[in-house]
């Protein structure tokens, strides 16, 4: 082995692990701040030696300056990261969904540790994280993107990443959906509950001495429980599907970032 070879090993596997640590970060399960960052770190160090063989065959590393490598370091890391975040932005809108629906049925009081963060959420929204997690596991979603993250040393050499104002435009649009999809699946429980405010108003006119608001308060839950339990099984599809729809995005945004 020749100390040219070698460096050209040593340089390879350090910016694959920059992007793969990028992704790994915000990647459901394997970035939970409850996982430690030497595990992480671990994990990384893992695939991107399983790599190097396929990358020192496929993968030329360029001639650069200090400041080049920072700087292509730096591209790889926002690779990294914005793969990451397009399955971490599915996570964010079901805990968005939850923190509606808590709500409306008055649950917003109700507040969990979250292990992530270690900050106190409320408790719909924590279990609509955990559903969504759990359903990322369980349709072999970690698989599938590491697959597709694989591919993408393929599609988007090393150094070969490409900014352009469409990927801007995507991420925004990534955003909004967050709380366009979050409200469609609090929909349901949104419609219960204003139907049960208005019955409740008719019969706070009609029998004055009953006390509205504490009735109110324990149908809110019930009634929120009930339908959340027989709509279970539509949030469970519509979450396949948005991790389905978050696997050809990742797609998009490699050609993007290809300058295909």
């Amino acid at each position: 082995m020749t100390e040219a070879f070698f460096l050209r090993a040593v340089g390879t596997f350090l910016i694959s692990l920059v992007r793969i640590s990028g992704a790994l970060i915000n990647l459901p399960a394997f970035g939970e701040g409850v996982v430690l960052n030497r595990v992480k770190a671990g994990i990384a160090a893992l695939m991107s030696l399983l790599l190097l063989p396929h990358l020192m065959r496929t993968q030329p590393l360029p001639s650069l300056g200090i400041l080049d490598y920072g700087v292509m370091a730096l591209k790889e890391l926002a690779l990294g990261l914005t793969l990451g975040y397009i399955v971490l932005i599915i996570i964010d809108t079901l805990k968005f969904a939850g923190e509606l629906i808590g709500m409306q049925i008055g649950f917003s009081f109700v507040q969990v540790v979250d292990p992530e963060s270690s900050r106190g959420q409320a408790i719909m929204a924590e279990f609509f994280q955990i559903l969504g997690v759990l359903t990322f596991l369980l349709m072999d979603g970690h698989l599938i993107f590491l697959g597709a993250f694989m591919q993408s040393f393929d599609l988007v050499p090393l150094a070969g990443m490409v900014f352009n104002s469409s990927m801007a435009t995507e991420l925004a649009r990534l955003t909004a959906g967050v709380f366009l999809i979050g409200l469609q699946l609090s929909m349901p429980i949104i419609g219960i509950i204003l139907i049960s405010d208005a019955a409740l108003g008719i019969i706070a006119r009609t029998v004055p001495r009953m006390n509205v608001f504490q009735v109110g308060f324990a149908l809110k839950i019930s009634l929120g429980l009930w339908v959340i339990t027989m709509i279970l099984p539509f949030i469970s599809d519509k979450v396949h599907r948005l991790f389905d729809q978050g696997y050809q995005t990742i797609g998009l945004f490699m050609r993007l970032m290809s300058g295909a």
